[in-house]
């Protein structure tokens, strides 16, 4: 069963709490303005759950325990809270390079992290906690979570104006993260590195190379893309891709087989076409990774590949995303 120290039962009691509001506020309130004050069983269910599992976090002494027919819905409630903390101190963080103001900021998430690791957590499977779907068609639930759920307008990249700009990523995945959500449906997030991009430049020319490679380059990975998700360029050797709906065995195929369609891709007065090396990020609904951290661990598993030698895809095996779970794809 799932044992806590005080602090850590301390910040999963607050977490627990937050969970409810959030049932309230984003699924609750949503469900009884759309079908005149109807509140589903299993919302009261969910929150005397809850109200159980807050109860064993704050009775007798340490350790605490949670009973382990409440382990399934602890998962969640942590993995919604990792994310939300570590969202919390993103912008702080990044304001300051002081050491102890950001061990000040990181002190709950570090206990939040403390708790992922511990066995229990990949033991079990997060809870099937109810959601929009389950009482409002699609279209409808879409509509209840309100903003946030529509794409910005499309901007392309100011150079190429093939893919589209990298402004728009953060922004999209968090779009698609709640869409994917409501669908119980996940998402892959692929970086993607040109092998070798200094040495096509020093023996082409930096103008051979904006003009003959990078453009066949970028076409071929957004016509690759097209329907399926959308490609941004990052840089003149840097792309991401987001693909919605994508597992994480499809989303190796899919960049594997870019890689195939690269490799027969031809240049015109260039004598080799570039490969790449690819990191990939799978974004399940409790997934604990922040947005950015999302983009950062796929930046992660691309250096990985690309330190196994070229033409590599990389991915993250499990849902804790270390740097050992990582493995070629």
């Amino acid at each position: 069963m799932p044992e806590f120290d005080a602090v850590q039962a301390k910040v999963l009691r607050a977490a627990v709490e937050q969970f409810r509001a959030a049932v309230e506020d984003e699924l609750s309130a949503p469900i009884r303005a759309a079908l005149r004050d109807f509140r589903p069983a299993a919302v009261d269910e969910l929150c005397e759950e809850l109200a159980i599992v807050g109860q064993q976090l704050a009775l007798g002494d340490p350790p605490l325990v949670v009973h382990e027919i409440h382990a399934r819905l602890l998962k969640s409630v942590v993995a919604r809270q990792r994310r939300a903390v570590a969202s919390e101190v993103d912008a702080p963080r990044q304001r300051t390079g002081h050491r102890d103001a950001i061990r000040f900021l990181n002190k709950e998430l570090r206990v939040l992290d403390s708790i992922v690791a511990a066995p229990w957590y990949t033991e079990v499977r997060p809870a099937r906690v109810p959601r929009l779907t389950d009482y409002l068609s699609v279209r409808f639930a879409e509509q209840a979570v309100g903003a946030g759920a529509e794409l910005q307008p499309r901007v392309y990249d100011e150079k190429f104006h093939i893919l589209e700009a990298p402004t728009l990523f953060v922004d999209d995945l968090a779009c698609y993260r709640r869409r994917c959500r409501l669908r119980r449906v996940p998402i892959c997030v692929a970086f993607i590195d040109i092998d070798d991009f200094k040495g096509f430049n020093s023996k082409y020319g930096e103008t051979r190379v904006d003009r003959d490679v990078l453009p066949a380059f970028m076409e071929l990975l957004e016509a690759s893309t097209f329907g399926h998700g959308h490609a941004y360029r990052f840089g003149g050797d840097e792309y991401l891709v987001l693909l919605p709906n994508m597992q994480r065995d499809w989303a190796t195929h899919f960049i594997k087989r870019f890689q195939s369609q690269l490799r027969e891709l031809t240049l015109p007065g260039i004598d080799s076409v570039p490969t790449i090396s690819a990191g990939i990020c799978p974004v399940g609904p409790d997934c604990i990774l922040t947005d950015r951290e999302v983009q950062a661990r796929a930046n992660t598993a691309k250096n990985y590949a690309k330190a196994q030698g070229k033409d590599n895809v990389a991915v993250y095996d499990g849902e804790l995303f270390r740097d050992d779970d990582l493995t070629l794809g």
